[in-house]
């Protein structure tokens, strides 16, 4: 007898006992047909035991394998639906019950139209006539006044370096004469970082001397006003002619010139 089916049979039947008592009103013929199967093939294993030889000495049995058994589908029957009543039959018409005779009235007399109300009083209003008050009196805009131009000076007699720093030589290459075009502004001419190492190094990193010094000369009309004005203000102050700035002076100057 193979006790290890023997076992696995008797689990199913219990499963499905365990199952068919849940709901013992809603069996079904599957689980009927299901459940003989199960008891018969229980009731022929142990059949096999009347047939089977006097057990012999056996090496001892492996170890059990535990069979990891499927959980058997659960069936669920639904009931049939009953069917919905039959309308009830719609009730019968009454016969029409007859109206009774109708009295005709005689019509009531009209009633008296009301007397006519009293013409309204009329009171005549004194007219009042509204003087328009004064237009006020115009708003003047005052017009903005524009910084005075710079006063121009006579030039002065400056140290001989300083006066070299205004001296150029007249252009021959056509590179030369093109980097002498004129321009309307200088300090729109400037790049930021030219605008940044001049104001560095010709004018003691002061922004404001810087923008009081080329606001003048886009003010004055000629390159000999503007000598003046730098060599009064800016390049005896700020020493254009020394070793480290020279340079520097000499190509503020000549973007200066070419202003005019």
């Amino acid at each position: 007898m193979d006790f290890q089916k023997s076992k696995a049979l008797l689990d199913k039947i219990n499963a499905l006992y365990k199952n068919m008592s849940g709901d013992p009103r809603n069996i079904s013929s599957i689980e009927r047909d299901l459940m003989r199967s199960y008891v018969q093939q229980f009731y022929e294993s142990f059949l096999q035991l009347e047939h089977s030889p006097a057990p012999v000495a056996a090496p001892p049995p492996p170890p059990p394998v535990v069979e990891t058994k499927a959980a058997e589908p659960k069936i669920t029957l639904r009931r049939p639906e009953t069917a919905p009543p039959p309308p009830p039959p719609p009730p019968k018409p009454e016969p029409p019950k007859p109206e009774p005779p109708k009295v005709e009235r005689q019509p009531e007399p009209a009633p008296a139209p009301p007397p006519p109300p009293p013409p309204p009083v009329v009171v005549e209003k004194p007219i009042v006539v509204e003087t328009p008050p004064p237009p006020p009196p115009p708003v003047v805009k005052e017009a903005p006044i524009a910084p005075p131009p710079p006063v121009y000076q006579a030039p002065v007699m400056a140290d001989p370096d300083v006066e070299a720093l205004f001296t150029f030589k007249t252009a021959t290459e056509l590179s030369e004469k093109l980097s002498q075009l004129p321009i309307g502004d200088i300090k729109k001419a400037m790049g930021l970082n030219e605008r940044i190492s001049t104001q560095k190094e010709l004018f003691g990193n002061d922004a404001n001397a810087f923008e009081t010094t080329v606001n003048a000369l886009n003010q004055l009309g000629s390159f000999e006003q503007a000598k003046a004005y730098l060599i009064q203000n800016a390049a005896i102050r700020y020493n254009w002619a020394g070793k480290d700035t020279k340079e520097k002076a000499k190509e503020f100057i000549k973007l200066v010139k070419r202003r005019y």
